[in-house]
């Protein structure tokens, strides 16, 4: 064995990166759809489930304004 053969760690392979990275959309995209049974927009959704750490709780949604649904921390639908 040469000086100049060193040992690496483990890395995960390209096909591993790639399912983790559908894994997590397709969690991410299941959370963010929870939002939409209380009448948010799936777009919406995605941004709550970052800013507020996955699927609603009980009292959190969109309620209808005339501009557009908007979050509120007291929904009760």
């Amino acid at each position: 064995m040469s000086d100049t053969t060193t040992t690496r760690g483990w890395r995960p392979s390209r096909t591993m990166k790639i399912v983790a990275v559908i894994v997590v959309l397709i969690a991410w995209t299941a959370m963010a759809n929870s939002w939409t049974d209380k009448n948010c927009t799936l777009m919406q959704g995605y941004r709550f489930v970052i800013s507020h750490g996955g699927s609603p709780d009980r009292d959190q949604g969109c309620e209808d304004e005339p501009g557009g649904p908007e979050y509120t921390d007291q929904y009760y639908g």
